[in-house]
């Protein structure tokens, strides 16, 4: 099935890789090796959310979010803790994450990403 996504820039920068998308929690899930990498938002309700939520692990969590944002919002949005880390779309720099998370996923980073079934 075909999506017009928000941030479609993402999937240029994740070239050549190809995801996967899925419609799912009011967003769109890129899914990439059986991974869940990223879920892309951009609603009118609660636009404070809009952005983009990295998926990873939580003993990656801390050294993961240091490395591409340190933000005061943590998600539990699929009831586990400590394994999104959200990038608003309101950063200054908000293109520039996505794009350094795009690069590291691109390299292989384990870091990036839930095994989940689709």
């Amino acid at each position: 099935m075909n999506y017009t996504i928000p941030y479609d820039y993402v999937l240029r920068f994740l070239y050549p890789v190809r995801p996967q998308i899925k419609k799912m929690l009011g967003c769109y899930g890129l899914f990439a090796n059986k991974k869940l990498l990223m879920l892309l938002r951009e609603r009118e309700n609660q636009p404070e959310f809009n952005g983009v939520f990295v998926a990873t692990q939580p003993q990656f969590f801390d050294a993961l979010q240091n490395e591409i944002h340190t933000s005061n919002m943590i998600f539990d949005i699929d009831g586990a803790a400590h394994t999104w880390i959200f990038l608003s779309e309101d950063l200054e720099d908000f293109e520039d994450k996505i794009k350094k998370t795009c690069e590291m996923i691109k390299t292989g980073d384990e870091r990036i990403g839930k095994f989940t079934v689709l």
